[in-house]
């Protein structure tokens, strides 16, 4: 099949955007397959694959059995997202919703078995009916959920899908063309990409919804910019233009996606100090800090009793990391809120010892941790992790004395 400007840019996205659907469902899968909710995701999510595969090899090829799947795949997208929106809400769809979704993917099955001259376009026209009714239900259907039904996790997740289906709805519509509408390109891979970074962002719960927006509004406008400058350099046209700005927004989307998606598998291994914790020996206070010293982020930890801290004002440490646990360099910054004697022993412990932190790991008998932990391997993240490190080794202490 010959390819044009338009073929060549619409091959290009939705290549982008079966790449995106690869990674998400590596990582959906990756989490709990038999999970009934994954279960169901990963069906929506393998079918957008489908169809996006066969279409290109539609257009590649030219063979009349890639263009039947791609029909097929079509129709069934209404039943996959009301599947998913069940699980998501933990509620049934109405009856006449699930007739509706399950009939019309019937009716396409059978549809799109019918050679193309006898009928298109109308079967296009009645396919984008189909979506656009059942998306426009199923956003109804999340609109009007019971949200005190639902945990804040779940009612977020809810709230992410909502705002892909706020692209989809409208991206969707461009690629029904040729025949019903003329666009230089479809965007409805764009709203595929979209979908598959806000399922990657489901994994970081400090992302807010304001985040994600701002941050693909962001990468829109620098795409647009792009686009831009492209026809504007070479006087390529508005449709050539157009086309540039939506291939170089789905491959950065496409980057972007895949950079999370090594984020979120760098996290899982990650030798965290909170693995540690939850690994560790807990039993006693002495295995429990001598694990600590294998540990690759505080690696060579050096653990002082008060008998090895002789050359030091036991008073003045003790005090101090009774105030505050866990101290660092920036503690003896002459800004510092400290007070001359405590800025001194701790400069010294430093010194003497080369560290960077020191953590009070028990207060009777006085016992220390220190750590060397380089400014720029530290993040506030690896502090917290300190702390709380530092305070279930005070607790296993206190346990132990009680008993």
């Amino acid at each position: 099949m010959p390819f044009d400007d338009k073929l060549v840019a619409d091959t290009i996205t939705s290549l982008a955007s079966l790449l995106g659907l690869m990674i998400v469902i590596s990582v959906v899968g990756g989490r709990d397959p038999g999970e009934p909710l994954s279960r169901r995701f990963l069906f929506g999510l393998r079918v957008l694959a489908v169809l996006l595969a066969c279409r290109i090899l539609d257009w590649i090829t030219g063979l009349g059995v890639f263009r039947l799947a791609t029909i097929v795949a079509a129709g069934l997208l209404p039943l996959a997202a009301l599947l998913l929106t069940e699980g998501l809400l933990r509620r049934h769809a109405p009856l006449v919703l699930k007739s509706f979704a399950a009939g019309g993917a019937v009716l396409f099955l059978l549809l799109a078995m019918v050679p193309e001259r006898f009928v298109e376009p109308w079967r296009m026209a009645l396919l984008l009916l189909f979506q656009f009714g059942g998306f426009v239900a199923i956003g109804w259907l999340v609109v009007m959920r019971d949200r005190a039904s639902l945990s804040s996790a779940e009612n977020r997740t809810v709230e992410r899908m909502a705002l892909s289906l706020l692209l989809i709805i409208p991206f969707m519509i461009t690629d029904y063309r040729p025949g019903l509408v003329d666009m230089p390109v479809r965007l409805g891979g764009i709203a595929i990409l979209f979908l598959c970074w806000l399922t990657i962002g489901l994994g970081r719960a400090g992302l807010g919804h304001r985040d994600t927006i701002a941050a693909f509004a962001v990468i829109a406008l620098s795409s647009v910019f792009a686009g831009l400058a492209l026809g504007g350099i070479d006087h390529i046209g508005w449709r050539a233009s157009v086309q540039a700005v939506v291939i170089v927004l789905s491959a950065t989307l496409l980057a972007v996606i895949y950079n999370d998606s090594v984020s979120l598998s760098a996290e899982k291994r990650r030798e965290s100090l909170l693995k540690h914790m939850a690994e560790g020996d807990l039993t006693d206070s002495a295995r429990f800090l001598r694990g600590l010293q294998n540990h690759i982020l505080v690696e060579g930890a050096l653990i002082l009793t008060a008998g090895e801290l002789g050359d030091f004002d036991l008073k003045v440490l003790a005090a101090a990391l009774n105030q505050a646990p866990v101290r660092s360099m920036a503690d003896v910054h002459p800004d510092s809120p400290l007070d001359q004697d405590t800025r001194e022993q701790l400069t010294w412990l430093f010194e003497k010892y080369e560290a960077t932190h020191v953590l009070l790991a028990t207060s009777d008998p006085l016992t220390l941790v220190l750590l060397k932990m380089p400014a720029l391997a530290a993040s506030a993240g690896v502090e917290m992790e300190l702390r709380a490190v530092q305070r279930m080794a005070m607790l296993i202490s206190q346990r132990e004395r009680a008993a």
